[in-house]
């Protein structure tokens, strides 16, 4: 097994050295492309903001500066990555601006309609149920709350043989624009919408949880 496909499989949840090292790659690597994606909330200063597949915390981080009055929580099921984003925001936890727990996606350790943005970067390819776990994600969302996917990966037939090649490394699930769209009305929510930068195979996607839903 080559290097390029150790570090693939370790996206999936990071662990040990390498999963570290992934963890400190991805925080820059991924830069770009989270604040391209930030771009597209509508919402300014959200009062609390739920980072899913927190990863290495850089999100956090620069959440915390895009959201300056917000609090920021973090999830991740790897407890070594969890580890890696307490480190990287140890002084916005020390300020009780950022809180960051071990859990998973599928089963939230939060009450319903608790936060008004969730986010996912490069996150929901892992997901083990999309429809249940995204239904998990709107159930915590306070009604008109909103939900933001960003990923650097989508079915596009200019990157046809690369993303297949990482699907099969770390059993990942890519979907086209209009499969974003599929599954995030079918999970129940509203006003989606779609943005792709198809040259370098970036998307983002929003949608809403209803104004009438508790």
């Amino acid at each position: 097994m080559g290097f390029a496909e150790k570090f693939v499989k370790q996206c999936r949840k990071p662990e040990g050295l390498l999963g570290r090292f992934v963890g400190r790659a991805m925080n820059k690597g991924h830069a770009k492309v989270r604040r391209w994606g930030l771009s597209h909330v509508s919402v300014k200063s959200p009062a609390t903001v739920l980072d899913i597949g927190c990863g290495g915390g850089a999100a956090l981080l620069d959440m915390a500066s895009y959201f300056s009055n917000s609090k920021l929580y973090g999830i991740d099921y790897s407890q070594d990555i969890v580890l890696l984003a307490v480190r990287v925001n140890k002084r916005l936890i020390e300020k009780g601006r950022v809180e960051i727990t071990h859990g998973a996606v599928s089963s939230l350790p939060f009450s319903a309609n608790t936060f008004d943005l969730a986010t996912a970067f490069e996150a929901y390819y892992f997901w083990p149920n999309l429809i249940h776990d995204l239904q998990e994600i709107r159930r915590v969302l306070k009604p008109g709350g909103t939900l933001l996917i960003v990923n650097e990966v989508y079915e596009n037939e200019r990157f046809h043989d690369r993303n297949k090649r990482w699907a099969a490394w770390a059993n990942m699930h890519f979907h086209s624009p209009e499969g974003y769209r599929d599954f995030l009305t079918t999970s129940g929510y509203l006003a989606v919408e779609i943005d792709e930068i198809p040259q370098r195979n970036w998307i983002t996607a929003t949608g809403k949880k209803s104004e009438l839903q508790s």
